[in-house]
């Protein structure tokens, strides 16, 4: 091989490495926002395919031997075909950048990406039977004919075409993200036009690697920054659970009720100070979780709480237990915070003589689901657009779940029909 083969090579291989490598980190920060996560991992696959098979190319160039003949010709296709395909693959990445900065959606300039890949695979097929853009002489080495410039021409029109579009929406993408966006789009576009003029090193290809690179260090920051307003969040929230949950309105209650027991049923007491030590015990214990906890600790804080409120309002409380599911991780006080709205909200905010909640963890294909549900006054689920202190705690346990472990948490009610709140956290 020659010096220029093993430069190429050289750059390629280290090229496709650094895509796997950023491909790994994308899979194990996934989470924070899939749809991002889904995209740059197509686009870093795509474009380490497109290293190898051009490294593969270059590597076997020359060879005029059997296994030469088959992987010069499948290479080299591979890499124009990957090559056009990054084009749609940024597209689709910026447009999902724009519409979280603005809430636009539907721009159509993705349609015109996919179309010139698809007509450039087309051309690409027609190729392998009917040469007019590159061939191989009887060494088995490449050369251009009348229409090599035309992958590159498409790649030229794709790229210009979404510059036109980041340019019109730049406002709207982060200081980092424009930087990654508009590198992207310069070095390849500078890469191409070389290209087409002075052909020996694969300037296109390299130059698409780097700025998909460039790109993934975005996602990377924007994940960075993510974590950053997680954590204070998070941070913040805790603060206010651990709070609320020992509210000294709370703690007098309770002490009152045992007082009580304890001059009337000493046993019945012994048994209150039991729960209520271990509910203190869970709540001191959650303000040092940064993380979701196992289901079964979230649960044994929740039937300490009802216990300490049935102590309190007697019969007028009934719970029902339907645990089939606790293999799973929950955001500390996220369920207990449920039920405590569900007495406190639902039963207790009007005159129900036989309020009852029903608490159920069962499995829904990968995704394990909690239901709280009450037979209590309910209300317009309309109004959770309000800024009442009752409602800001359903978005704060929303948010949570979504931070802590990508869950969802869904709220049906009508007023004087109950409350159903659902969470569903993915495994």
């Amino acid at each position: 091989m020659s010096l220029l083969q093993y430069i190429n090579i050289s750059i390629e291989l280290w090229g496709a490495l650094f895509c796997l490598v950023a491909l790994a980190s994308v899979l194990i920060t996934q989470g924070f926002d899939k749809k991002s996560s889904r995209m740059i991992a197509n686009l870093m696959i795509a474009s380490a395919l497109l290293m190898i098979s051009d490294s593969l190319a270059w590597m076997f160039r020359g060879h005029a031997t059997e296994a030469g003949y088959y992987i010069v010709r499948i290479s080299n296709y591979c890499a124009f075909f990957f090559g056009l395909l990054i084009m749609p693959l940024v597209a689709e990445y910026v447009s999902h950048l724009i519409y979280k900065g603005s809430g636009i959606s539907g721009l159509f300039w993705e349609y015109i990406e996919w179309f010139l890949f698809i007509f450039g695979a087309v051309v690409l097929t027609v190729n392998i039977f009917h040469p007019f853009i590159y061939t191989f002489d009887d060494g088995n080495t490449y050369y251009r004919l009348t229409f090599g410039f035309l992958p590159g021409l498409l790649a030229f029109i794709g790229i210009v075409a979404t510059l036109g579009v980041v340019l019109e929406y730049l406002k709207y993408l982060q200081k980092y993200e424009k930087f990654a966006v508009v590198t992207f789009l310069l070095l390849p576009l500078a890469a191409v036009v070389l290209q087409t003029f002075r052909y020996g090193i694969s300037y296109a290809n390299i130059a698409l690697v780097i700025s998909a690179l460039i790109l993934f260090f975005s996602y990377i920051a924007d994940y960075s920054r993510y974590v950053a307003t997680r954590e204070k969040i998070l941070t913040e929230e805790r603060l206010r659970l651990v709070n609320q949950q020992i509210q000294p309105h709370f703690i007098f209650n309770t002490l009152s009720v045992i007082r009580h027991l304890c001059l009337s049923a000493p046993e019945e007491a012994a048994q209150a100070i039991n729960e209520f030590s271990g509910y203190m015990r869970s709540c001191t214990d959650f303000l040092n979780e940064t993380e979701c906890i196992d289901a079964e600790r979230e649960l044994e804080l929740v039937k300490h709480y009802i216990f300490l409120e049935q102590k309190r309002f007697g019969t007028s409380i009934s719970v029902e237990y339907s645990i089939e599911d606790t293999d799973f991780l929950v955001p500390p006080f996220a369920i207990q915070t449920s039920v405590e709205n569900a007495i406190k909200h639902g039963l207790r905010s009007s005159v129900i003589e036989n309020g009852k909640i029903k608490i159920s963890t069962y499995k829904d294909g990968e995704d394990h689901v909690v239901e709280i549900e009450d037979n209590g006054a309910g209300f317009d689920t309309a109004i959770l657009k309000n800024e009442s202190k009752f409602h800001v705690g359903i978005r704060n346990t929303q948010e949570r779940l979504k931070l802590m472990c990508s869950g969802d948490l869904r709220i049906e009610s009508e007023p004087g029909e109950g409350t159903k709140v659902t969470m569903t956290i993915p495994s």
